[in-house]
């Protein structure tokens, strides 16, 4: 029985899992760039790019973070609320907070949304998340449905999760006009698939060929083609297509590469996803808010290009060393209502970001 159990945890592959959430928050941070530097007419022609990149980072996100999630569903609901729930709620609430005060100081350039320091937005946080810690708050939702839903078929589960993605990212079927219930119904079929195959998913991982990762990254180019150049989004189901294929480019990507020495900040990137996610929006909206007075400029506007990376490049390493400068004041990352028996393995990951 023993020989048998390693034999099985040999032929599972795990390794890929920080080398791809570093892959998704370096994406995540430059879609966040570009978006930001767009709104002072500063993106170049990088906003195409974004939305080709914008099928990746957070279904794989949601897709690792339920791999593993498998052993809440038999804690009853007090467990659920305090070993999950309640760090989940806790971080929500208290980044969108940080995030006002720091909107108080710092001017707010984005005229595409709405103003975080507006007192109606402020006090909808709870129900209608309109912050970028939506994702936080999305976290809660998935691991209480996944709770809620555990007692159906399996099939059933992932049927409906499926259902409701095709008609949430197909555009004017299902739109909420709300990020976070948009990417609550879009993304809910990836956490739920992994919550209950996650051996399936490293065992896969472990047989992962050369040539799969070619062909996954050929149809995601494919279909990247079909979606922005052709504008056929409305297609049911292809965006949905689009994003299970990045999920499985990523993991397949990732188990190849996580072996090349020289990559390995990869994994370091992927160990401080969390805090990074968290961190990160200041930083860039502070370099808008430095770039505003020079938005025109002629040198700025030639840069538009490049510009995005380089931010997105700056705002890494920062928040990166931020994040390392930051890990001893625990409640920004873990809840301090968590009972005292929370175990140090438990705590570290937290702080490790394995909430992302």
């Amino acid at each position: 029985m023993y020989i048998s159990l390693v034999k099985e945890i040999r032929a599972e592959n795990r390794e890929w899992i920080n080398f791809a959430k570093g892959a998704a928050i370096i994406l995540v941070v430059l879609y966040h760039s570009s978006l930001f530097l767009n709104d002072l007419g500063l993106a170049g022609s990088t906003p195409r790019l974004r939305l080709v990149l914008s099928y990746f980072p957070m279904p794989v996100f949601f897709f690792i973070a339920g791999l593993t999630a498998r052993r809440m569903l038999t804690w009853n609901f007090k467990d659920l609320w305090r070993r999950r729930l309640l760090t989940l709620v806790y971080l929500y609430l208290l980044w969108s907070v940080i995030r006002v005060v720091f909107y108080l100081i710092v001017p707010h350039l984005r005229g595409t949304e709405r103003s975080p320091t507006d007192l109606v937005n402020i006090a909808l946080l709870p129900v209608w998340p309109t912050s970028s810690y939506w994702f936080i708050w999305a976290l809660a939702i998935f691991t209480l449905l996944a709770w809620l839903l555990r007692k159906l078929p399996v099939p059933a589960q992932i049927g409906l999760a499926g259902a409701v993605a095709v008609l949430s990212t197909t555009p004017g079927v299902l739109d909420l006009d709300n990020v976070g219930w948009d990417r609550v119904a879009a993304n809910f079929l990836f956490f739920i698939t992994a919550v209950y195959f996650p051996h399936a998913v490293y065992r896969l991982a472990a047989r992962v060929r050369v040539w799969h990762a070619i062909v996954l990254v050929a149809a995601y180019i494919g279909l990247a083609v079909l979606l922005v150049p052709l504008h056929l989004s409305r297609v049911p189901g292809l965006i949905l297509l689009e994003s299970a294929v990045a999920v499985a480019m990523g993991v397949a990507l990732a188990t190849l590469l996580v072996r090349v020495k020289w990559l390995n900040f990869m994994n370091t990137l992927g160990q401080y996803s969390f805090q990074i996610y968290l961190l990160h929006l200041f930083l860039v909206a502070g370099a808008l808010a430095l770039l505003a007075p020079f938005a025109e400029s002629l040198w700025l506007e030639r840069a538009g290009n490049a510009l995005p990376f380089l931010l997105a490049a700056i705002v890494l390493v920062a928040s990166l060393y931020l994040a390392k400068l930051l890990r001893r004041f625990s409640f920004l990352w873990v809840s301090p209502f968590r009972k005292r028996q929370t175990t140090s393995v438990s705590r570290r990951a937290h702080l490790n970001g394995d909430l992302l």
